[in-house]
């Protein structure tokens, strides 16, 4: 009994077990933090940059405060500043949300000038309102603004401009009318579509009544009064530039009917025609027509009198013409031929320099005539009227250059037939002609030189044939081991040579100073 009782451990024993054993587990925990994951490192410091990005950011999120404080307070250009500044920073997150506080004030602020102009509008005064409000929506450069304020006021803006021009135009204050509908602060506050369209509307509406005022002295043919109503009404502002060209443009159709009609019945007249065509000019003169230009230029579009006023016109000046050089108009228009190329004189003023000529051989037909001169026209006449007949007229010729034949086929007049091709006796001894260029003319005496070898040669006049070369002439040409008659088929494109078809067919080219040709296979000469 006593054994067993000393075997079991004492109190003191006890705990000190307990003691270790909390040791050996404390170790052990020691070692199991010791064996685990090590800890996060340190965060670096912030860069520089990182620092002003973050400054910006919140220097951008306290304006952005500010300018709502500012909108609250109805402060709106404060608003704009401090929004601006705030943009002005380009901080990317920020940006929408700028911009829609932007548009939020703009459109509060658009809604407190509609207001602040709502009882003008209502009263008519919409001079005094679009006045107020055409700065702001000029200045503030806010597409937001001005499409808001638009909305808010377009309708009511319109009809208020639109009863000022009606009250205008019926009481007669074109001018007035005009001047609302055409301010500049009205293209903005309604917009360049919306008053271009008002305008359009009040000039035709002004045009129409200005038309309507020129009945009166038109059908009396007052011509002077009415270009004096037209002027009078530019000169106030009733009416446009475009307006009084327009106006202008309803007399010029009235006069034309007179200018054309007093024309043609002048022509034939007497010692009234030239009365009559300083009277025409006047007119002309009036409606600020052209006929010609300074210097003969083409007169300008908006300045050109109508076809029939400068035909009409034109006839009127070329009989007075006529009469001053006693002129002999003939019974009926005579066929004539331009014999070599002829200057002409004008048709309404025959002591004046030559503008034009008639080419060779030219089909005329002769009016009338003096001593010297013949009046020509280069279209068939026909049975038309005198008046007619002397629009048509090209000018004076001389007559002594005009042949009752067709002249194609002649020698020209010795002062142009230097440098012509001819046929001539280039050959002492030879009958056949051959192809030379005149190089100088002496009365009778006609020098030619040689197409073949460039020898000069003094011939006769009258053994002189047009160098023409037209399909079909007959020749001579070495043909088939002989000379022979051959016929001329075509000019090749050098201009050098031709084709030629000898008898029986046979065909072979030839240079120009090869060929003959008899004299009386070719045209008589003159």
């Amino acid at each position: 009994m006593r054994k067993s009782v000393r075997s079991l451990p004492s109190t003191t024993q006890r705990v000190a077990t307990i003691l270790a054993r909390f040791a050996a587990a404390a170790s052990l925990a020691a070692t199991f933090v010791a064996c685990g994951p090590p800890p996060a490192p340190a965060k670096p410091p912030e860069s520089a940059e990182e620092r002003a990005e973050k400054a910006k950011i919140e220097n951008a999120k306290k304006l952005m405060e500010k300018a709502d404080e500012a909108y609250n307070a109805k402060d709106f250009d404060e608003a704009r500043k401090l929004l601006g500044q705030a943009k002005d920073l380009n901080v990317e997150s920020l940006s929408f949300q700028i911009a829609e506080q932007l548009e939020r004030v703009d459109k509060r602020h658009a809604k407190l000038w509609a207001n602040e102009i709502e009882a003008s509008l209502k009263d008519g005064d919409c001079k005094g309102a679009f006045g107020e409000i055409a700065g702001p929506m000029r200045d503030l450069e806010s597409e937001v603004f001005v499409r808001e304020l638009r909305r808010l006021i377009g309708a009511q803006a319109l009809a208020c401009v639109q009863g000022r021009i009606d009250e205008a135009t019926t009481a007669g204050k074109f001018a007035a009318a005009r001047a609302l509908v055409g301010a500049e602060d009205t293209k903005t506050v309604l917009g360049g579509a919306a008053q271009k369209k008002l305008v359009t509307e009040v000039d035709t509406t002004i045009f129409e009544a200005k038309k309507a005022s020129l009945e009166e002295p038109l059908k009396a043919k007052h011509w002077a009064d009415a270009l004096a109503k037209i002027d009078e009404a530019q000169k106030s502002g009733d009416i446009s530039d475009e307006g009084a060209k327009g106006l202008l443009g309803v007399v010029r159709a009235a006069i034309t009917p007179e200018i054309a009609g007093l024309s043609a019945r002048s022509v034939g007249q007497g010692r009234e025609a030239p009365k009559s065509l300083e009277e025409v000019d006047r007119l002309i003169k009036l409606v600020r027509w052209e006929i010609v230009g300074p210097d003969g230029a083409p007169v300008a579009k908006d300045k050109a009198a109508p076809e029939v006023v400068a035909k009409k016109r034109q006839a009127l000046a070329v009989w007075v013409e006529a009469q001053r050089v006693k002129m002999k108009p003939g019974k009926k228009a005579e066929k004539r031929w331009a014999h070599g190329k002829i200057a002409i004189l004008p048709a309404a003023k025959s002591d004046a320099p030559s503008k034009r000529d008639l080419a060779p051989a030219t089909e005329v037909w002769i009016l009338g005539q003096t001593k010297d001169l013949a009046l020509v026209t280069d279209v068939d006449p026909a049975n038309a009227s005198l008046d007619v007949q002397l629009e048509r007229a090209v000018g004076w010729a001389p007559l002594a250059r005009l042949a009752a034949k067709n002249t194609t086929d002649w020698i020209p007049p010795d002062d142009q037939l230097v440098g012509t091709r001819v046929w001539a006796p280039l050959r002492p001894g030879e009958a056949n002609l051959e192809l030379g260029t005149v190089s100088a003319v002496k009365g009778q005496d006609v020098t030619v030189k040689r197409l073949a070898d460039d020898k000069e040669m003094v011939v006769k006049r009258g053994t002189l044939r047009i160098g023409r070369l037209l399909p079909g002439v007959k020749l001579v040409a070495f043909c088939q081991a002989k000379t022979q008659i051959v016929t001329l088929e075509e000019v090749l494109p050098d201009q050098r040579t031709v084709k030629l078809v000898c008898e029986g067919g046979l065909r072979k080219d030839e240079v120009l100073p090869g060929l003959r040709a008899r004299p009386e296979d070719l045209p008589a000469p003159k």
